[in-house]
C-alpha cells in the first residue's frame, strides 16, 4: 500500500510537469472524442447527416491527438523516477483511459457507416441513442474531475469516483432500453446491426470509464496506509 502513497505524493510533488498536465490533457481530448460522438448523434436525430459526418471527421482528429498525448505519457513515465509496480499502475491508468476514446471513434466510425451506405434509422432510436451518449459526456467530465482532484482532497475525488459509477449505471440501463427500440423497430437488417453496433459501443465506454474510477478508488484508498 505503501507503493501506492508514493504514486500519489508523485502526482502531487509533479503537480504541473508533463505528467500531470498531460493526463489532464489526455483527458480532455477523450471527453472532446466523446463530446463529438454526441453532437453526430443528435445530427442525425434531427436528420441532418452532413453535420454528423462533420463530427465524425473531427472525432477522429481529436481521437489521433489522445494517442499522441498516450504516447508521450508513457514515454515519459518510462523514464521518470516511479519504482516499476507505480510506473505499472500508472500505465495501465492512461492506457484504460485512452481505450474510451477507442469506443467512442468505434461509435462515430459505425455512424458514418450508416450516412454511407444510407441506411434509414427511425428518428426515435437516435433520439433514445442520444440520451445514452449525453450521459456518456457526463461521465467523461466525471472523470476530467476525478483526475484533477488526484493529490487533493481525497474525499472530493471519492465523491467523484462514487458518481461515475452511478453513471455507468444509468448508463447500462439506457442500454438495454435502446436495445429494445432498436429490435422493435421496422428497421433493415444493415439499420439494425449497424444501431446495435453504436449502443453497445457507448456501453463498453462507459463501463471502461467506470474501470479508470475503480483504478482511482484504490488508488485514493491506499493513501490510508
Amino acid at each position: 500500500m505503501s507503493d501506492m502513497k508514493n504514486m500519489l505524493d508523485w502526482f502531487s510533488r509533479r503537480k504541473g510537469d508533463l505528467v500531470q498536465s498531460g493526463t489532464r490533457g489526455h483527458a480532455l481530448v477523450i471527453s472532446d472524442v466523446v463530446t463529438e460522438v454526441d453532437k453526430a448523434i443528435s445530427a442525425m436525430a434531427n436528420g441532418n447527416r452532413a453535420e454528423a459526418s462533420k463530427c465524425v471527421e473531427r472525432l477522429i482528429v481529436s481521437e489521433r491527438e489522445a494517442d499522441r498525448i498516450e504516447d508521450r505519457l508513457c514515454a515519459e513515465m518510462s523514464t521518470g523516477e516511479l519504482p516499476p509496480q507505480e510506473r505499472e499502475d500508472l500505465l495501465h491508468f492512461v492506457k484504460k483511459s485512452d481505450t474510451i476514446a477507442d469506443w467512442a471513434k468505434e461509435a462515430g466510425l459505425y455512424v458514418q457507416m450508416i450516412c454511407d451506405i444510407d441506411a434509414e434509422v427511425p428518428r426515435e432510436v437516435w433520439e433514445n441513442i442520444n440520451k445514452a451518449t449525453a450521459e456518456l459526456v457526463v461521465q467523461v467530465k466525471m472523470l476530467l474531475k476525478a483526475i484533477e482532484s488526484m493529490g487533493g482532497e481525497r474525499n472530493e475525488t471519492l465523491r467523484l469516483v462514487d458518481a461515475i459509477k452511478d453513471q455507468e449505471r444509468i448508463i447500462d440501463g439506457l442500454y438495454f432500453k435502446v436495445l429494445k427500440c432498436i429490435l422493435t423497430s421496422d428497421m433493415d437488417t444493415k439499420g439494425i446491426v449497424l444501431t446495435r453496433s453504436i449502443i453497445e459501443a457507448l456501453e463498453m465506454a462507459a463501463d471502461t470509464c467506470k474501470q479508470c474510477a475503480d483504478t482511482i478508488s484504490i488508488l485514493i484508498v491506499s493513501r490510508r496506509s
